[in-house]
């Protein structure tokens, strides 16, 4: 089989990054970053998240995370206060002040992603957002598992055939020299 260029990842990373861009410019007015108005809306969504659990979603360190949620506190976006069931894990809710920019971001994000997604009929759009919903599911069930792992015959992994209409996906993480 034929490799397809540019690769999917390649793809995959050039929109979001193109998207990220358009959101860090229409949010500078308000003084947020991407990051933070996800992290806004997941603990709207999850309040009582730690920074922690925050690091694992975002893929970066928890210094990093800590970093970030700490200017948010200094802004009075969010609270910590200790866990009720460990003293030593601060969990974190959205104050009004955080409530309020959240849904300011939210009405420039929806301004944005209409922009960006136009040229999409709606059931096309609609099968891009459950298709990436089961990549990134995918992707986090596997963060664990060493890459020779999900290359193994019969290794754990979703038949995505249904989704693309077509064979079953390779597995996400073969390694490029292999040629495919």
């Amino acid at each position: 089989m034929s490799r397809l260029r540019p690769g999917t990842i390649y793809l995959l990373h050039q929109t979001s990054q193109a998207l990220r861009s358009r959101l860090e410019h229409a949010f500078r007015g308000l003084g947020v970053t991407g990051i933070q108005y996800t992290i806004l809306g997941l603990l709207d969504a999850h309040a009582g998240l730690s920074s922690a659990e925050l690091s694992r979603r975002f893929f970066v360190t928890p210094q990093t995370m800590n970093q970030i949620v700490a200017g948010m506190t200094q802004r009075g976006l969010i609270a910590r206060a200790a866990s009720a069931s460990n003293k030593r894990i601060l969990e974190m809710t959205l104050t009004p002040a955080g409530r309020d920019l959240l849904a300011r971001c939210e009405i420039i994000a929806d301004e944005v992603e209409a922009e960006a997604l136009c040229l999409l009929p709606e059931p096309q759009l609609t099968q891009m957002r459950a298709t990436l919903r089961l990549l990134l599911q995918q992707l986090r069930h596997s963060a664990q598992a060493p890459v020779e792992e999900l290359r193994a015959p019969g290794a754990p992994g979703q038949d995505l055939s249904a989704t693309f209409g077509a064979a079953p996906a390779r597995p996400l993480a073969r390694a490029r020299r292999t040629g495919g």
